[in-house]
């Protein structure tokens, strides 16, 4: 059965100059989501200075992706969507075994997309794993960041930051 990402349930959506990304710490199990307002709650802060209409779909907790055998397929929280381009999110919020985790999420993310959607008729592809709590990239990671992209084809970047082009 063919997996939705872009399910219309899930969405939200802005144009604003400065955005954040929220995802609700559990035991919520709601999906993320765009915030406007309230940049306490941001995990991901999105620079978007040319005022582009972005769409963010979230996944976890809201797309249903099972294994062969009916557990639950590890995913990233959603991603953005913005003239042609998509860009994997995964949010984090602490400060032990994140990217390691984050980087698996948005592996499967992207592998169970590649299976049900065209990733090669989008302009640029990325993936983000975002840590409000270590905001800036960490150089010791840059083998297992080209790694990532040698095996999905996908960069990768580990950065709370995420500027919009």
């Amino acid at each position: 059965m063919p997996i939705n990402f872009f399910d219309t349930n899930c969405k939200t959506a802005s144009d604003k100059k400065k955005f954040g990304l929220c995802d609700d710490p559990d035991p919520e199990k709601n999906p993320a989501y765009i915030d406007e307002n309230n940049s306490d709650k941001w995990i991901a802060i999105v620079n978007n200075s040319k005022t582009k209409n972005v769409e963010f779909y979230a996944i976890d907790h809201c797309v249903t992706i099972l294994r062969e055998n009916g557990d639950d397929e590890k995913r990233c929280d959603g991603l953005l969507l913005y003239s042609n381009n998509l860009i994997f999110v995964e949010l984090k919020s602490r400060k032990k075994k994140w990217f390691k985790e984050g980087q698996e999420q948005l592996k499967s993310t992207i592998d169970r997309f590649k299976e049900n959607h065209k990733i090669n008729d989008y302009n640029k592809v990325c993936a983000y794993v975002c840590n409000n709590l270590r905001p800036k990239s960490n150089t010791a990671k840059t083998v297992r960041i080209q790694k990532f992209k040698d095996n999905t084809e996908v960069i990768f970047r580990d950065k709370n930051e995420i500027n919009l082009t």
